[in-house]
Parts: C-alpha cells; sequence; structure tokens
C-alpha cells in the first residue's frame, strides 16, 4: 500500500493543485444568451464584481471579453478594475462601488466609467481639470441604501451641466424586492424611476445608458424604461428559472473538484474531529480531503453536508466539524477506496446533494452567499470552451 501512495504522488506534478474551481464557458454562455432573450429590448451587462461571485473574475471575464454585445462588464471597486487591466481585458467597465473622488480625479485608464451616490462626490469632482470623466448617477428610489435622494437630481443636473469634463453616461437604480412573489413594491419603485428617467432624458438627450434591473427584475422589463439590465446571479445559474415567463434552464457554472487525502478504519465507540462531535456507532471507513473552511467549506455542513467519491460519484457524508483546511468524509460504502481517488466537492448538477443550490438550504442562506466565500487563491480552469 505504501508503494501505490508513493508511485501516485511521484506522478502528480509539483504545481498541480490539489483543489480546482472548474468554470463551464458552454454554461455562462448559455445562461447569458437565456437573459437576452427574455428581454431583446435590454442589452445585458455582465455582473463580475466579487471575484465574479467567487468564480474569479478574470477567468470570467477573458470569456465574456468576446461578447460585443454586452455593453460593459460590472465590477466593484478600483482594484478590481486593475486587476482586469492588468489581465488585458479591454472591455469597457463599470465601476458600481464607492471609489474616493481624489482616486477617479487621477484614473487615467480608457474606457472605465465609475458610478456616483452622492451628492458630495458630484462637488468633490468639480476640481477635475485634465481628463474627461464618464459617470453614471444612481438614484434612490426606494432601497434606501445608496443613491441620491430625487429631490437632490435638480441640484445634480445642474453640478453636471456646468462641468464640461463630468459626462453623465448613464443613470442607474436598484429594485430592493424583485424577487417577492407579490410584484406591487417593485411596480411602485419602477414607476418613479420610469418619471426619473423622462427627466434626465429631456435634459441629457446624448445619454447613453439607463438601467434599473439587476437578476431578477428582468421579469419586469417590459414595464422599464431602460435600455440595459444587469445580470449577476443569473450569469452563474445559481437562480431558480421558475419565477420567469418563459421558464429559464439555468445551468450552474462552477464545480470543484479535489481528491482524498488519507483513508483510515474507525471503530465503535471512537469520535472524529474537533469537540468530538461525530461518535463512531460502528466500524467505517472515513477519508479526508484537503478542503476547509478557509477554502469556502462552510461550517454549517458539519455531519450535514455531503460530497461526490469516485468514479461512481458515491455521495458521502461530512461527518465531524468542517476544519480549516480539512473535511473528513464517511466513504465506507466506496468501494476500494484509496489516496488518490476523485472527489466532487461542488456539483453542477442542481439535483445533487452538494449541488451549490442543495447547500445553501442546508446552511439557510443564498447560493451567492455560498459561492463568494470560495477564496481567490484557488485555482479555477475553464472548460468546456467554445
Amino acid at each position: 500500500m505504501k508503494a501505490l501512495v508513493k508511485k501516485f504522488w511521484r506522478k502528480r506534478s509539483y504545481h498541480e493543485p490539489l483543489i480546482v474551481m472548474e468554470i463551464s464557458e458552454e454554461r455562462l454562455l448559455h445562461n447569458l444568451r437565456q437573459f437576452q432573450n427574455l428581454a431583446p429590448n435590454h442589452t445585458v451587462a455582465p455582473v463580475i464584481k466579487s471575484n465574479a461571485y467567487g468564480h474569479g473574475l478574470v477567468e470570467i471575464a477573458t470569456i465574456l471579453e468576446k461578447e460585443k454585445d454586452t455593453p460593459f462588464l460590472v465590477i466593484d471597486s478600483h482594484f478590481e478594475m486593475r486587476a482586469l487591466r492588468s489581465a488585458g481585458i479591454k472591455r469597457p467597465l463599470l465601476v458600481i462601488g464607492y471609489v474616493q473622488p481624489e482616486i477617479i480625479s487621477r484614473s487615467n485608464i480608457k474606457n472605465v466609467s465609475f458610478t456616483i451616490t452622492t451628492i458630495e462626490t458630484l462637488y468633490a469632482l468639480g476640481d477635475i481639470k485634465n481628463q474627461k470623466i464618464n459617470i453614471h448617477l444612481k438614484i434612490d428610489i426606494g432601497m434606501h441604501r445608496q443613491g441620491l435622494n430625487p429631490e437632490e437630481i435638480p441640484e445634480s443636473i445642474k453640478l453636471i451641466k456646468n462641468h464640461h469634463l463630468l459626462f453623465l453616461e448613464g443613470i442607474t437604480s436598484h429594485l430592493s424586492d424583485a424577487d417577492n412573489k407579490d410584484p406591487d413594491f417593485t411596480k411602485q419603485q419602477i414607476k418613479r424611476w420610469n418619471e426619473i428617467v423622462k427627466t434626465f432624458k429631456e435634459t441629457f438627450p446624448g445619454m447613453k445608458y439607463v438601467h434599473l434591473s439587476a437578476t431578477h427584475g428582468h421579469r419586469f422589463s417590459a414595464l422599464i424604461d431602460a435600455n440595459v439590465s444587469r445580470l449577476g446571479i443569473g450569469l452563474y445559474g445559481l437562480e431558480d428559472g421558475q419565477m420567469f415567463s418563459p421558464v429559464l434552464e439555468q445551468k450552474p457554472v462552477m464545480q470543484m473538484k479535489t481528491i482524498i487525502t488519507s483513508v483510515k478504519t474507525l471503530l465503535s465507540g471512537e469520535s472524529i474531529g474537533y469537540n468530538n462531535t461525530f461518535k463512531v456507532k460502528q466500524s467505517i471507513r472515513i477519508a479526508t480531503i484537503p478542503c476547509g473552511y478557509f477554502e469556502g467549506i462552510d461550517q454549517r455542513l458539519s455531519n450535514n453536508g455531503f460530497v461526490l467519491v469516485g468514479p461512481s460519484r458515491i455521495p458521502c457524508m461530512i461527518i465531524g466539524k468542517v476544519s480549516m483546511n480539512i473535511s473528513t468524509l464517511d466513504v465506507s460504502s466506496v468501494p476500494n477506496v484509496k489516496v488518490g481517488m476523485n472527489v466532487v466537492v461542488i456539483s453542477n448538477n442542481s439535483i445533487d446533494p452538494n449541488s451549490i443550490s442543495s447547500i445553501s438550504k442546508l446552511c439557510h442562506t443564498n447560493t451567492y452567499g455560498i459561492t463568494v466565500r470560495f477564496p481567490a487563491h484557488l485555482k479555477r480552469v475553464v472548460v468546456d470552451q467554445n
């Protein structure tokens, strides 16, 4: 047995990672097309902020670089902007997170627009003297998180019109309750929005982009005065397509794989992991994988979650507490289990017990609350390329 283990490790490259996140290009583009067809009167702007919801900022942007029907890529920060340009991504970018006015004024990166959410930022940008700044003005229409209040609109219009280096490329806002089966509040927001859009269109006839809805808001696109819709969770196949009409076929884009790193037998009466939370009732085979909560495996999956082991993808329970870099599995049902055997930690099949959808239900959270926790250092590999 020891000789077999040594032979296996010798075969593995020094640089071959133990954990790989597979990102399906075919599935990503399938999801994009679904939403493009749902609202043909809107162009779809992919949201790749927060490391593309955990899928890999540069990897997802590289796939979308070829999609010329998308007006811009939506990111959160100046850091993400620089990371994409350093990686050779040339598509237009919209930064929707807060960036300090002094950084905006010094930014000399081409094809980047900034979202302005306060009247104070507009005043601070009044000192710009050397370059044109493209901005999207965010208006608060009821989410009350950020954005200019409607009564500040006349003042903001005056500030923009009086500054020849501030170019209003677009206006934006956000629907706060678009996933609710009761559409009443969303329709109230849309009514406010449409009135605001009319004012801006009259004042800035050259304004290029008008966008309100994100993934859930696509089902209201026929009611919204806009020409762009943002697409975040729906892009990654993280949303139930049943709420849309017609029903959308959502395909999860991500799959995480690793290998078994140790195998042993435990006898009745023994326990596993920190705080001895799993007690062995009869002799079992256990295995470890090099994935813990640092790698994004939620501790709420302790004695609760599953992974798929071996070529037959046999569901095996996570037993004991999920540790920082290790999870322990009950592999008693896996024939000929051994070190190096493949393990699917996250499945891209929605019906599997370790799909993002299934995990989010076990953890009582939303799907993207799971995916954004997969750290950037994990190797992402694009598969199913056209």
